[in-house]
């Protein structure tokens, strides 16, 4: 049984990511917790996490939202929802927090950047056709096998539905690309899976998607455990970690537990020619793989406002 709270919050909103691909963006999360209960999800070893099962929401964030931007010196050319939840998970409540936020940002002439695995409420896909111009996306999907992901991805949207979901923004004018992140090696990246994934990102219209592999903390560790028990896809999942290295993640002192290098690296040249067989072009998150680039995945896009090609601003 989901929890939800309802909680008033004295901090700002809108506020600056750890995250390099993200560091030129003010961040929002409609949520502490997420409903999806992703099984590797990062988030679960946050201080602020507020357990399995538990959502925190709070009161009047889009007044509160409108009037962090009145005190701004300069507009921010776009926000981007969300970096520890999901913008659209199946709660009703949640739905209607983040159609008010966007539209707020909207009608400021803000745009609206986002990732999500879950389903976009027809109200919001109308709010986005209207903007189109001012809104770019990520769909995240790691595999079009359901069954998988409904024990890593429980409470996602199924495959189909976010493929359609990709092909239906990319047609209203919406800048979209697909996110295959986090890919969980052994599971969800053999060339079967992989030829699949790219054959029906591709027919969707769309021509590029970020890249990543799991990486473990502590918390994605227990999760994993918790969520797979005692079985050969658990230990599948960890034993190449066995050998792992760590890195930093995000712009502080963050860190992970990523692949071993070698297997990183050919694994991203076997996807990259599988996804080249699609014509889809491939991001590799440098944020993840620092060892291996430093390039963005492209989590964010420049954003146009008012027909001017607006710069990253540099802070908040």
């Amino acid at each position: 049984m989901l929890k939800i709270t309802t909680k008033h919050r004295k901090t700002n909103f809108l506020t600056p990511s750890g995250l390099r691909c993200l560091a030129n963006f003010p961040t929002v999360n409609v949520s502490a917790g997420c409903a999806h209960n992703c099984v590797y999800c990062y988030t679960k070893g946050y201080s602020v996490y507020p357990g399995d099962g538990s959502i925190e929401v709070y009161e009047n964030m889009a007044i509160r939202i409108a009037s962090e931007i009145k005190q701004k010196r300069k507009k921010p050319a776009a926000v981007y929802f969300c970096p520890s939840c999901d913008p659209f998970q199946p709660i009703p409540q949640i739905q209607q927090i983040t159609f008010d936020v966007m539209k707020t940002l909207l009608e400021n002439g803000i745009g609206v950047q986002f990732v999500t695995k879950g389903k976009i409420p027809e109200e919001i896909l109308g709010l986005f056709a209207r903007y189109s111009s001012q809104i770019a996306g990520q769909i995240g999907l790691i595999s079009v096998d359901d069954e998988i992901l409904s024990v890593i991805e429980p409470a996602a949207a199924k495959a189909r539905q976010r493929l359609n979901q990709l092909e239906r923004l990319i047609e209203i004018g919406v800048k979209m690309s697909a996110r295959c992140d986090p890919l969980i090696y052994g599971i969800t990246d053999e060339d079967k899976q992989l030829h699949s994934l790219f054959s029906a990102i591709a027919k969707t219209g769309c021509e590029e998607s970020a890249v990543s592999f799991l990486f473990l903390r502590p918390a994605i560790t227990s999760s994993l455990k918790k969520n797979l028990g005692q079985t050969t896809a658990l230990n599948k999942i960890l034993s190449p970690f066995s050998e792992g290295i760590s890195l930093p993640i995000g712009l502080k002192n963050s860190t992970g537990l990523a692949l071993p290098l070698d297997i990183r690296k050919s694994s991203f040249e076997r996807i990259k020619k599988i996804a080249n067989d699609y014509d889809i072009r491939i991001h590799i998150c440098g944020c993840k793989n620092r060892d291996i680039t430093n390039k963005n995945c492209y989590i964010t896009r420049e954003q146009k406002i008012q027909d001017k090609l607006l710069p990253y601003p540099n802070s908040y």
